[in-house]
């Protein structure tokens, strides 16, 4: 079967969608012909744009660059990179013009896209005949329960009428299937996010000390919706035995944006390469995983420290925020409400965990087990079960 894969962002872009599509690339370039379209609409420098996913050739749709498709797409692309582009009339007909032109060159059976504007709109442009699966993580507005502009509804509309199959979270199924797109909610299953599996990281470099404790933040602090608040006033209870660390986007400013009173040592890092933040997860003794205020959407590090083994502390802001379909289920896990008005209280059951969990890990058999809805080659199968379907 030939694949054409569509998406927006590329890893390491940092959000949920384009990471989680790279972890299944390389399963479904095992057993089918795959090509990857991009589609840049910020315009951004071509050097900044990746060549190769997985020793994947990344075909861009941007108006700086197009891949092999480069005098074609030039021009249609920078109309469809104009603001609202994707919603009319216009947007379409470019749509089905780029997908003509791939074809006569590469006659794909299959597409595969990220639930994004733009690749979804050229997904959704492709002619009957060809199976269209749609995967995402992270839910657009609409799915969120979030008012959305009148264009955006009618392209999502648009895009799930002419999609076959939907895989996404359990979480976002749900709202699909009691809000405005119910219509279509036969079509959406409900998958895992692809983390867990076997990571090769160096044991730590530094062995730990009896007594002392290295707290790890790694992720993004989106201010709007992933406010580390709680948990810095929760610092300030921590005495000299903790090093706290918080690595990731927006973390340098950490100081800047919240006012931090700790004994404990505070070290703020840039977003450091994927590797790099395994590593850093396999030398810390203790993980912090903060919750999002946004229904239905949680951070992908959340499956990422359960695949560690370690022990985490998941600090959660709703009391039915999707973090803990996967955290009550993992025996290192303490879960600390945010909504806990006695601070001192929920530091002394912070500081206890720490001192009972430092050193443990759970069984690696136990987490294949437990999560093996979480696997990429489990959620790989299912989608290419879908796109062999008739």
């Amino acid at each position: 079967m030939k694949i054409l894969v569509l998406t927006g962002q590329i890893y390491p872009a940092p959000n949920n969608n384009p990471m989680l599509l790279q972890k299944l690339l390389p399963f479904l370039q095992e057993r089918h012909e795959v090509r990857l379209l991009a589609v840049d609409k910020k315009g951004r420098d071509p050097s900044l744009l990746p060549d190769t996913v997985n020793g994947l050739p990344v075909y861009w749709l941007s108006s700086d660059r197009s891949g092999r498709f480069r005098k074609t797409l030039r021009r249609l692309a920078s109309r469809l990179l104009d603001p609202g582009g994707y919603s009319d009339a216009q947007g379409v007909f470019q749509y089905r013009a780029v997908i003509r032109r791939i074809r006569r060159e590469w006659r794909f059976d299959a597409v595969l896209c990220v639930l994004e504007p733009y690749p979804a709109a050229i997904a959704a442009a492709c002619q009957r005949g060809v199976r269209k699966i749609a995967y995402f993580m992270d839910p657009p507005p609409a799915v969120r329960g979030e008012a959305d502009t009148p264009y955006r509804t009618r392209m999502m509309r648009r895009i799930l009428r002419g999609t076959d199959v939907i895989f996404t979270t359990p979480f976002c199924r749900e709202v699909i299937s009691a809000g405005e797109y119910r219509r279509y909610s036969s079509k959406v299953v409900p998958v895992g996010f692809p983390i867990v599996t076997a990571q090769t990281v160096r044991p730590p470099e530094k062995a730990r000390e009896p007594g002392r404790f290295r707290l790890l933040f790694c992720g993004w602090l989106c201010s709007d919706i992933r406010s580390p608040r709680y948990f810095l006033d929760l610092l300030s209870r921590l005495d000299e035995r903790f090093t706290v660390t918080f690595m990731g986007k927006e973390c340098t400013q950490l100081r800047k944006r919240f006012s931090v009173q700790t004994k404990a040592e505070l070290i703020t890092l840039p977003q450091q390469p994927y590797e790099t933040a395994l590593q850093a997860m396999a030398d810390a003794d203790i993980l912090i995983n903060i919750g999002n205020s946004v229904p239905v959407h949680m951070p992908s590090k959340t499956l990422e420290y359960i695949n560690t083994g370690k022990p985490f502390v998941n600090f959660y802001k709703m009391d039915d925020c999707p973090t803990l379909y996967y955290t009550k289920r993992y025996p290192l896990c303490l879960n600390l409400s945010e909504r806990e008005p006695d601070l001192d209280a929920a530091a002394e059951r912070f500081v206890a965990f720490c001192e009972q969990s430092s050193g443990k890990t759970v069984d690696r058999a136990f987490l294949e087990e437990e999560y093996a809805d979480c696997t990429p080659g489990f959620i790989a199968d299912r989608i290419l079960q879908a796109l062999a379907t008739k």
